[in-house]
């Protein structure tokens, strides 16, 4: 049985790189420099994504912390913030989860004319949870993107079925 894709699904597949990997490419009516606050400022990233927090230098430490669902912990290894020169902006980081590989995870945005293009990669993960992280950065996005509107964003789980069967067809 197919289904239409949620609004704003990514996808999962084995990616230019020969890794498996989770691709999400949205456009977010906003600017590129308030999302790009809105993920590296840890003001701001606090309030739309407590328990989080990426210190946005390359060494710095990220931390995802989902409570009883798990956390993930990592590095900042590359950072570039929008400028003058080149308003696109690009952050990738490790991604460690206890009992699995690392992995990466790049955030790159750049400026179109809707908004922000927002480029999610996670790449080099295992297929088996690839299926709940895909989920969960699904979320991710969609609260993101709530927080950058000035939305709430309490609902954003409500879909959680959908996306289920949603990404399980997908693997």
């Amino acid at each position: 049985m197919t289904t239409t894709p949620p609004t704003g699904a990514g996808t999962l597949g084995i990616g230019e790189d020969g890794t498996f990997r989770i691709r999400f490419d949205r456009t977010l009516r906003h600017s590129l420099p308030k999302v790009w606050a809105a993920l590296t400022d840890p003001s701001k990233l606090s309030v739309w994504m407590p328990g989080c927090r990426i210190d946005p230098h390359v060494g710095g430490t990220t931390v995802y912390d989902f409570g009883e669902e798990g956390r993930a912990t990592g590095e900042v290894l590359a950072i570039r913030p929008p400028s003058e020169v080149d308003p696109s902006g690009e952050l990738e980081h490790s991604w460690r989860w206890e009992g699995l590989p690392d992995s990466i995870v790049a955030w790159r945005l750049e400026p179109v004319e809707e908004g922000t293009r927002l480029l999610l990669i996670h790449r080099e993960v295992v297929r088996d949870p690839a299926v709940e992280f895909a989920i969960g950065w699904h979320v991710i996005l969609d609260t993101l993107d709530r927080y950058v509107e000035d939305h709430p964003w309490d609902d954003v789980w409500d879909d959680y079925d959908l996306l289920a069967e949603h990404y399980r067809q997908a693997v």
